[in-house]
């Protein structure tokens, strides 16, 4: 190697990771610099830097989606500003179909100019904490149409060259409950881009702009090669993934999404046909949620080492959806809900199929992990202070646990890889902003998948009015009410629904007063319970108790698998029940908590009889042959091995064969149906329509594959087929 090539490696390391650096600047000054708690305390927001044509180099690490379709926003102004963009220009928008996730998502971008000539753009994204519409937070739930939202506001200058346009400002904030706090947000915004816009322009500055360019093109085809030989060492093939959107804000029904992944010719094809078309209510995203979704999912999975450039990775794969379905809606669909509901539904599809993906690669299997994601659980008060002021507060401390990985567990009420530097907030913070006094917020048994590895569990808060004897507003919009969304992988059970429930007229102010804090609402005397729907508006009044708790991750592998002393230890950290222990586990506990050795044994040799007894045929004919020599894994589950009249899949138990290797082995596994209810008692607030589906071996009775369903649909949707 040459001295000039050395050079040129080096400068090309020492800028991208100048422009990396820049990107982090960015971020960590906006967030100092917002009013909102939902971006300082808990990391609402994303920023980037991109290409000047609008091709995205770098995302930053707080909600990723919201970033990954900044290059929609920016392509967006470029075609119709065209001519008029010039430098000290930033444009601002809330626009679905511009590139921004929901109208709460308000995106400024601004273009990086050098004797003249665009040489850059940066952008950030924060969720503000209102942008006007019918509902305090303007997640409008009853909305049927982009009509009854807030105002959508389509690109526009915020800035005209470095004069602040101050009717666009004014419209902005005049329409919001918090237009102090939308306020400063801009100001961080712009702020935070002008500073980033000058460390851009030290670059060039100290290297030259040709060479500031070409290194903007040296980046793309540098995470562009590394993405695609990834993508050349995975299984070739198809994997198959579902999941339901429950309420759409106006109807409390189930909406069907549907993902095929291919990998096929060195590229990944994500084709969302059969989703339902676009719901009547507020959760449907536009494309750009769509993208956020899908990259949301491979940044971290294909470019852990590699910048997160959403212009190099667009180029590794193929997205197909049909227009006017519920992840890629048309003019003028409800898209209030979109960033929580379809767009993170879809990340929540691709994130399954890809984990089938990985059990399939001898390589990979390490990285499999289960769902550990169930969507939101959250709630926005409204209301009014004792001095008088009003309030708009969007609880972001509603998080669940992580999803079971093929060596370990989950993690305990961890946040999601979809968004790595998220956190809930400070308990003091909330409670000196708006009048409410958290009485606990812990981790909750019940809620994690279970498996040879369990998920993580997820949180139990509760809250209640403090300093305020008035009347507050709650707007609920949470999704997995109906079903259990953390799904796990290779036989793992799924974690808990997730609900909020409302005490009414309860006596903890009394117990208060006693010196008694309750730990659980099985301690709290109240007069009625109120169930809220996952889309739902209600009064939280001064007696009143909110009660939240979240789902927990998905599990990996057959609970009856799982290390008999790590149930009992859970069991003694009250992270699982005795209950779970004995029922989903097949754990017999004495009266210490320890593990009784031969009742234990007993219980599991009796409960995979069961399976072998109960579980229903799905398809009759056998699959004969002879097959020794191990070519490959699929999970803990199966081996690809070879034989005289080809390769199949056996089960690596007991050596049942069950197909051709290029067969999808759902089918011929052994069916067991039971309701969701069966699995936690939390579940008792899920849907009846939806059953829980668990397919077990033939040859003994190791749960394989768990699936949720309608119950009218067909067990047999198909579940991967490799391209032996």
């Amino acid at each position: 190697m040459n001295s000039s090539t050395i050079s040129d490696a080096v400068t090309f390391e020492i800028i991208r990771h100048r422009l990396w650096e820049i990107n982090d600047e960015m971020g960590l000054m906006a967030g100092r610099l917002s009013g909102s708690p939902a971006v300082y305390e808990s990391g609402d927001f994303n920023t980037a830097i991109l290409t000047p044509d609008g091709r995205g180099l770098f995302v930053g690490v707080y909600i990723i989606r919201q970033a990954a379709a900044l290059d929609l926003v920016v392509q967006t102004v470029l075609r119709e500003f065209n001519s008029e963009i010039f430098e000290g220009d930033v444009f601002f928008t809330t626009d679905p179909w511009a590139g921004a996730l929901h109208a709460m998502d308000s995106a400024v971008v601004a273009p990086v100019f050098w004797e003249g000539e665009l040489v850059a753009w940066t952008g950030i994204v924060m969720h503000e904490h209102d942008v006007g519409g019918p509902r305090p937070g303007s997640w409008a739930v009853g909305a049927r149409n982009a009509y009854q939202e807030s105002p959508i506001v389509p690109p526009s200058k915020l800035i005209s060259r470095g004069t602040p346009c101050k009717d666009v400002e004014a419209f902005f904030c005049r329409n919001s409950r918090t237009p102090e706090i939308n306020a400063l947000n801009l100001r961080a915004k712009v702020a935070s881009q002008l500073a980033a816009r000058e460390r851009l322009l030290d670059i060039i500055r100290e290297y030259g702009k040709d060479t500031f360019i070409s290194i903007q093109d040296q980046i793309l085809d540098y995470v562009r090669d590394g993405v695609r030989r990834r993508i050349a060492t995975l299984p070739e093939g198809t994997w198959y993934a579902t999941s339901f959107l429950d309420h759409d804000g106006v109807r409390d029904r189930l909406y069907r999404m549907k993902l095929a992944l291919t990998k096929a010719n060195n590229k990944l094809r994500f084709d969302f046909t059969g989703t339902c078309k676009q719901a009547e209510g507020s959760i449907n995203c536009t494309y750009s949620g769509l993208v956020g979704g899908v990259l949301q999912i491979l940044f971290p999975l294909l470019c852990f080492d590699l910048p997160w450039s959403h212009g190099a990775l667009n180029d590794c794969i193929e997205i197909i959806s049909e227009d006017g379905t519920i992840n890629n809606a048309t003019f003028p669909a409800g898209t209030s809900m979109a960033t929580v509901n379809a767009s993170q539904a879809t990340g929540n599809l691709v994130a399954e199929a890809m984990a089938k993906m990985y059990a399939c690669s001898n390589n990979l299997q390490s990285e499999v992990i289960a769902l550990g994601y169930g969507g939101v659980n959250m709630a926005v008060f409204a209301g009014r202070t004792t001095n008088g002021r009003d309030f708009v507060n969007l609880f972001t401390d509603t998080i669940g646990g992580g999803g079971a990985r093929s060596f370990a567990d989950g993690i305990d009420s961890c946040a999601n890889f979809q968004a790595p530097s998220y956190g809930i907030p400070n308990v003091e913070r909330i409670e000196s902003l708006i009048p409410v006094l958290y009485v606990y917020r812990k981790e909750r048994a019940e809620t994690a998948g279970a498996g040879k590895y369990r998920g993580g569990v997820g949180l139990e808060t509760m809250i209640i009015q403090h300093g305020s004897e008035q009347d507050m507003e709650i707007t609920f919009f949470s999704t997995g009410c109906s079903h259990m969304e953390t799904k796990g992988v290779s036989g793992g059970l799924p974690g808990s629904i997730q609900r909020n429930l409302i005490l009414r007229k309860s006596k903890i102010h009394e117990q208060f007063a006693k010196g008694v804090i309750p730990l659980s609402p099985e301690e709290i005397e109240y007069e009625s319970l109120y169930v809220a729907a996952a889309k739902d508006i209600a009064v939280f009044r001064p007696s009143d108790v909110w009660l939240n708790f979240c789902t927990g991750g998905g599990g990996f592998g057959d609970p009856l698998d799982r290390d008999a002393e790590r149930v009992a230890q859970d069991v003694r950290r009250e992270l699982c029940s005795a209950r779970e222990a004995s029922e989903l586990y097949g754990v017999v506990l004495n009266a210490e908590f320890s593990v009784d050795v031969a009742k234990t044994q007993a219980s599991r040799t009796e409960k995979r009889a069961a399976r072998l007894t109960t579980g229903r045929r799905m398809v009759n004919d056998n699959f004969n042959g002879t097959y020794r020599h191990d070519i490959g894994k699929i999970g803990d589950s199966f081996a690809i091995r070879s034989g005289m009249t080809g390769s199949a899949i056996v089960c690596v138990k007991c050596d049942y064969v069950v197909g051709a290797a290029s067969d999808d082995p759902r089918p011929r596994q052994l069916l067991i149906e039971r309701p969701i209810a069966t699995l936690s008692p939390l579940n008792q607030f899920g849907s009846e329509e939806v059953v829980l589906r668990e397919y077990c071996c033939p040859g003994c009775g190791t749960l394989k594959f768990v699936d949720l369903h309608h119950r009218d649909e067909s067990p047999l949707m198909p579940e991967m087929t490799l391209n032996a």
